[in-house]
């Protein structure tokens, strides 16, 4: 083999490297492209989940803000059977007057049907 032919060798495998480490850039770029997308898909999903498990809590806090409310109806109700006072049941449940009264006045009309 003569000096151009090793030369010749020499330059086709460099210009095989230089084409293969080319296509490894290229697949690698690919790679992080899709990365990025695949994160700021999951960041959106995220957001979504945050938004979502937010109107859960309001929904969970509306119906716990409703049961304290009939509970403290209930209470009302039983303390007044119990012959305590409008003053006392006040005190006690730590509501005002005109809600104690208001809750016995639509407890009585219940009744009387």
């Amino acid at each position: 083999m003569g000096a151009n032919e090793l030369q010749f060798i020499f330059a086709l495998f460099s210009f095989v490297a230089v084409i293969g480490i080319i296509f490894y850039i290229l697949i690698e770029k690919t790679k992080i492209e899709s990365l990025e997308e695949n994160i700021d898909i999951l960041n959106h999903n995220l957001i979504s989940l945050q938004e979502y498990i937010y109107e859960l809590e309001e929904k969970i806090d509306n119906i716990k803000k409703i049961s304290q409310k009939d509970e403290i109806k209930e209470k009302i109700i039983e303390m007044y059977k119990d012959g305590k006072d409008v003053l006392l049941i006040e005190n006690t449940l730590g509501v005002s007057r005109a809600k104690v009264e208001m809750v016995l006045k639509f407890h009585k009309l219940q009744t009387e049907r």
